[in-house]
């Protein structure tokens, strides 16, 4: 099977799950809905991912491969706020969510011993040292501390929204999270 393939076959798998996630739940979706809804046998499906939770796992990997990818043009973003709710709008705002599958992918990700050797949070690091280096953040603590506090803290804003029992957008706890996030980060003296 060509390379071309292997990425279509495992795209069409990913998609199909995403999808019934969505639908019916992580826990009542199973292997076998996901390999009927993408058209490949059971014996596909593990070639790709080991369990179901692996889809998971590979789906918070690339909201931070996304991410990755949206720096350049974040980087060409004279503010700093402006920068970083482009990162969040386009990786996180404007997808279609479930309460329960943010939940078990950030619990999946925080399992995972890939997620640490990763440094995800280095990510934002570069956007971090512009926006000290052009005076709008504060200036007295590392820039890879900062780009810890933001990831965490949008992280944290997904978590308890997804925790909670009432209809609330997610927009809505990502908004609350950047302006706690945009309060604390603020040059010293604006605080």
């Amino acid at each position: 099977m060509t390379d071309s393939r292997k990425i279509k076959t495992r795209s069409r798998i990913r998609e199909a799950a995403n999808r019934l996630f969505l639908e019916h739940g992580f826990e009542e979706t199973t292997v076998d809905s996901i390999v009927e809804a993408a058209n490949v046998s059971k014996g596909t499906f593990y070639t790709y991912f080991k369990r179901k939770e692996d889809l998971l796992l590979e789906y918070g990997w690339r909201r931070l491969e996304h991410m990755r990818a949206l720096l350049p043009s974040a980087l060409g973003i004279a503010n700093f706020e402006d920068a970083l709710s482009l990162i969040v709008t386009t990786v996180i705002r404007d997808k279609a969510w479930s309460p329960e599958v943010i939940r078990l992918t950030i619990n999946e990700m925080n399992q995972s011993p890939g997620l640490a050797e990763s440094s995800p949070h280095l990510i934002l690091k570069p956007l971090i040292e512009v926006a000290q280096a052009r005076g709008q953040i504060r200036q007295d603590l590392p820039a890879e501390t900062l780009a810890r506090f933001v990831l965490r803290n949008v992280l944290g804003a997904l978590q308890e929204w997804s925790g909670r029992n009432d209809d609330e957008p997610v927009g809505t706890a990502l908004d609350q999270g950047l302006m706690l996030v945009f309060a604390a980060l603020a040059p010293n003296g604006n605080r």
